[in-house]
This record gives structure tokens, sequence and C-alpha cells, in this order.
């Protein structure tokens, strides 16, 4: 086994390399960290890029010396999004406009949508649960989730092995979104109200949070089986950015799209997973029963090859103009059936 890269030593085992193996924690996996398994309900506990401390920080800061080095790309688009998340935030007006939640919604989701790199926009209320462990120094009443896809083409180059394409679309994709949530953010912000602007990257101490499950709440898709959100207008190849914000708003719904009708019987992910971190089963997670991607498998492989993101490329809603049509046809089968029960 090398030194700086492992093997698939067969289909579905990836044997990491010496490096990596040194990195990974000795006492503990990801997943046990994660919560596999567990039925009590917790939060989320600091991972990846966190500004705090946590078992795989290594082989985190291994991925990102990876990534960055020699990909001048993702170079731009890591300090394009530092120095936006740090120096690119208007002052709050000392004025504050007054207006009911539903005429800022209005104006909130008019603002996103005209940005360039806005195309879904979604409205929830913040949680405690969204909060990974520790993080609490930010008590936004709100989270505006802002999303953009990627460009499918580039991000495809991953399934022939070009995966520095993939971690171009995917580091970009970050501070593309994170323009739009800024600007909405600065809109609020001249209106008198407080608000702050994330992006993928953001790594503020004590305002770390789950980007995800906001956007899911408020409507935007829903978890697939790859671990990431699947979005009737986007596929699965996008990326979000969060503004968080005190600005009356009315929240938006979680939205049924057919996702869970689709994945218990697709096994694209699953079948071309390299390292097969992807379950074909939901899994309990923290208390929660959900689709889960194994940590402890797909980490060593995403550090070496300094990005993967194939599970996004290979699933079929992520195909230019799929999605829409493909919800549209689950929901239809999921109303047949229920049709069928309900006859019966």
């Amino acid at each position: 086994m090398g030194f700086w890269q492992g093997e698939n030593t067969a289909k579905h085992v990836y044997e990491p390399a010496t490096l990596t193996k040194w990195l990974m924690p000795k006492n503990g996996s990801g997943n046990d960290y994660n919560g596999l398994g567990r039925k009590d309900v917790y939060r989320a506990l600091p991972q990846f890029h966190s500004p705090t401390p946590h078992p795989w920080f290594k082989v985190t800061a291994l991925f990102f010396f990876r990534t960055m080095g020699g990909n001048f790309n993702t170079v731009i688009s890591a300090v394009k999004h530092k120095w936006r998340e740090v120096t690119g935030h208007v002052p709050v007006a000392d004025e504050v406009v007054r207006k009911s939640p539903e005429e800022f919604t209005a104006e909130v989701k008019k603002i996103a949508l005209a940005h360039p790199e806005v195309e879904v926009v979604g409205i929830t209320r913040m949680k405690d649960e969204y909060r990974f462990e520790g993080h609490d120094s930010s008590q936004y009443k709100w989270v505006i989730t802002v999303g953009r896809s990627m460009d499918y083409d580039s991000l495809a180059r991953n399934l022939k092995g070009d995966f520095s394409s993939a971690i171009t679309q995917v580091i970009g994709g970050y501070e593309l979104t994170q323009r739009g949530a800024v600007h909405v953010a600065n809109w609020i912000r001249s209106q008198g109200w407080p608000a702050k602007g994330y992006g993928g990257l953001s790594t503020t101490e004590g305002e770390w949070f789950l980007s995800m499950p906001p956007a899911i709440a408020s409507g935007i898709g829903q978890l697939a089986k790859n671990g990431s959100m699947i979005s009737d207008k986007l596929g699965s190849a996008f990326r979000i950015a969060s503004v968080l914000t005190d600005m009356p708003l009315v929240e938006d719904k979680p939205r049924e799209i057919g996702v869970d009708e689709f994945c218990m019987s697709c096994k694209k992910c699953t079948e071309d997973c390299p390292p097969g971190a992807i379950s074909d089963k939901k899994q309990m997670v923290r208390g929660v029963e959900k689709w889960y991607v194994d940590f402890d498998k797909c980490m060593p492989f995403v550090t070496e090859h300094n990005a993967c993101g194939i599970c996004l490329s290979t699933c079929p809603w992520s195909r230019p103009g799929v999605a829409p049509s493909l919800s549209q046809k689950m929901l239809k089968k999921m109303a047949r059936r229920q049709e069928t029960e309900l006859a019966s």
C-alpha cells in the first residue's frame, strides 16, 4: 500500500494510504462520533472543517492541503469566500423598516432570485437542532437558504477519474452561493435588521450550524440516499448557502417530491461509490432513521483523491432538465399506490 495514495482492493473495498491511516483517530470511528446507531436524540458534534477540534481534524487538514495544493481555481474560490465572510457585509442601517412578515418574505425572495447565483430560495425557523454542539453564539430566528446548480458536464468528469473538476465545482459552488447569501443579508441589513450570510466554507467560531436540515425544512429538497439533497428543480448536483436573520418572515414548509420513492429502488450511487460507503437502507442516527453515508469509508477515499462527488454526478436526478419530470413521475406513482390501497 502506498504512503500517499490508497487503492481499491476489491469492489466497494478501499484500503487507505499509510499517511491517512496515521492521521485517522485511533480510538473510535467517525460513524460512532456522528451518532450512527444511537437512538437518543442530541445535536450533531462539530465535524469536517469545524472551527473547533474534532477527532478527524488531521484527516480533514490533509484533505484541504491536497485540495488546495495544485488547484489554483479552488484556492481562488476559497480566498474569495473567506474575504467576503470577513469584509463583505455592510453596516446595519440605523433606521428600521417596518413591514408585515408577508411583505418582507416576498421582497427577500424577489431579491434572492434576482441574483445571478441563486436559483432556489427557502425560509424556515432556526432550531437548536440545526446548531452544532457548542455553537450557540448566534441566536438569529430565521434561516434563509439559497441554492444554485453546479455545471454538470464539469462535475461528471469525475465518472472518468477527473476529480479536480469535481472539487472545482464544489468549492466554486460554495463561493458562488455565498455571493448570493451575502447579497441577501446586505439587503436585509439595509432595512435595519441584523443578518449574516454563510457559505459552505464558513467557519465562524460559535456560529457553526447544519445547512442541509433547514434547507429541507424550507422545501428546497429532500434527503437522498447519497447523503445529499435532491431538489425537484436542481437535482442532486447543487450547492447551498444560508442567511441568518431576525427580520420577521413567513416560513416555507417541507415538500414531498418523491425522493424516497425513487431512492428505495434505485441503486446507482450505491453501486458506483468506489469505497462502498452508501447503504440501500436507512439507518438510525442520533435518534432519527434516515439515509446515512459511512464516514469511515467515504472520508479516506475523498481525502486521497482530493474530492469525489461520484454519488452526485451519477444520480439520475442530476442530469440537466431531468429532475422536474422525475419528481412528477414519482409523485404520480405514489398517488396511484395510495388509490389502490384505499380501494382495497
